[in-house]
């Protein structure tokens, strides 16, 4: 049974310099509620019971805004409506949370082994703060879900990508036909950031993952780039080498790309609108 969601929160949030000197990206606004609010709500809503957040000496606030202490309490019966409330009240109740730290930007692959005392020997979700997902009906992370207890593979999800955007993203290889094939394919190679032309498709990765725990040994056998950071790619690659079916996961929701100035602006018009 998946329990446990990693979500790796210790960046530093460049893009929005200088804002993120002094509040963490997961905390800025999208409409009234910060980003990391709404992943984590997905997360409960998939059924997940266990919320370990990876963050650095620099995201205090993080912590502070899920401690669910007194004074944010009374101030969200003054101030807040009555979905956040009740939203607040559940992930009181019914979650755990755990933060660990990264004290070095070393990576998304470092930031997931990080996580690695609270996951034990078990299967788990990871979720990038920065991918705002939003959808009409099932969550592509239930449906991933779904998905695992069938096959218990790794998976994740995967969208077609304008032909500019190639270059920033983990970009699948796969001999199944993409554009015929339902929800899932099956995954020979993610290529980080090609170029255009050596591109083996126009999918790429995006923030939501279930990986085996096996992961973590992976992990620790992939040898660090030129920046000294840990890929989760190539220890993607790494299971994927050893027979570890992979499979993609390709969305339908409306993504919102929050780990930019424009992405976040959009993602907070378009979801003010239900407010």
């Amino acid at each position: 049974m998946i329990d446990t969601v990693v979500i790796p929160a210790a960046g530093l949030g460049t893009r929005f310099y200088p804002i993120t000197e002094f509040i963490p990206k997961e905390l800025l606004p999208v409409a009234n509620k910060p980003c990391i609010h709404y992943v984590v709500k997905e997360a409960y809503d998939a059924g997940i019971k266990n919320i370990v957040i990876v963050v650095s000496e620099r995201k205090e606030l993080i912590k502070r805004y899920f401690s669910f202490d007194k004074e944010i309490l009374e101030n969200l019966y003054k101030y807040c409506s009555n979905e956040t409330i009740n939203e607040i009240e559940e992930f009181k109740s019914k979650l755990k949370f755990h933060f660990t730290n990264q004290d070095k930007p070393l990576g998304l692959g470092h930031a997931i082994l990080c996580a690695e005392d609270f996951v034990s020997n078990n299967p788990f979700v990871v979720i990038l703060p920065d991918d705002l997902l939003i959808s009409n009906g099932e969550s592509e992370l239930s449906g991933m879900i779904k998905r695992f207890n069938l096959l218990n593979a790794n998976y994740f999800t995967v969208e077609q990508l304008k032909q500019s955007e190639v270059p920033n993203y983990g970009i699948i290889s796969t001999d199944e036909d993409i554009n015929a094939s339902d929800k899932t394919m099956k995954i020979k190679k993610i290529i980080e950031k090609p170029q255009i032309q050596d591109a083996p498709s126009d999918y790429g990765v995006i923030g939501r993952y279930i990986v085996k725990p096996e992961i973590f040994d992976a992990l620790k056998n992939t040898k660090p780039g030129a920046l000294g950071e840990i890929q989760f790619t190539d220890s993607l690659n790494d299971m994927i080498n050893n027979n570890v079916a992979t499979y993609g996961y390709r969305i339908s929701s409306t993504r919102y790309d929050c780990g930019t100035p424009k992405g976040l602006s959009e993602a907070t018009y378009n979801l003010s609108k239900l407010i």
